[in-house]
């Protein structure tokens, strides 16, 4: 029984320039004020089956990377489908099922202008931010959901 996905998508690009930061139209009008204008965070998205989990990793996050930039947005039932630019990885079938699942991005094409370009290239990422997530990420598994 899965008791929590933690899918990773697209978790290693930092932007540390003000206004590299987009967010998609379709989402604005739900979240705009939540996301900042500058690309250095790590966000979560997460069902509502998840929501307990993701205030635990930002508590966990508060303690042990208190330099990490997190946005975390507990998407509503039914918020994805209204909204697609929700739906697009591998914790969709998580959701469907209604098991709680978090997607960890760094919310690809809308910081990273090498996104699915030639110039996307082990150098573009930013280690020290990809490290980070890393320790998020193994904080949260071994220290429970």
């Amino acid at each position: 029984m899965v008791s929590l996905a933690h899918i990773l998508e697209m978790v290693g690009y930092c932007s540390h320039e003000p206004g590299s930061q987009r967010l998609p139209a379709s989402l604005r009008a739900f979240i705009g004020g939540q996301v900042p204008d500058t690309g250095d965070f790590l966000g979560i998205l997460a069902n509502q089956p998840a929501r307990a989990s993701v205030d635990l990793l930002m508590r966990q996050a508060r303690t042990v990377l208190p330099n990490l930039p997190l946005v975390a947005l507990n998407v509503p039932r039914g918020l994805d489908r209204a909204v697609p630019v929700l739906r697009r990885s591998d914790h969709v079938p998580f959701w469907d099922a209604g098991l709680a699942a978090t997607m960890w991005t760094d919310t690809s094409e809308f910081r990273n202008p090498h996104y699915h370009r030639e110039t996307d290239t082990p150098e573009t990422l930013d280690y020290d931010f990809l490290e980070s997530v890393t320790r998020l990420l193994v904080t949260s598994v071994s220290h429970g959901d």
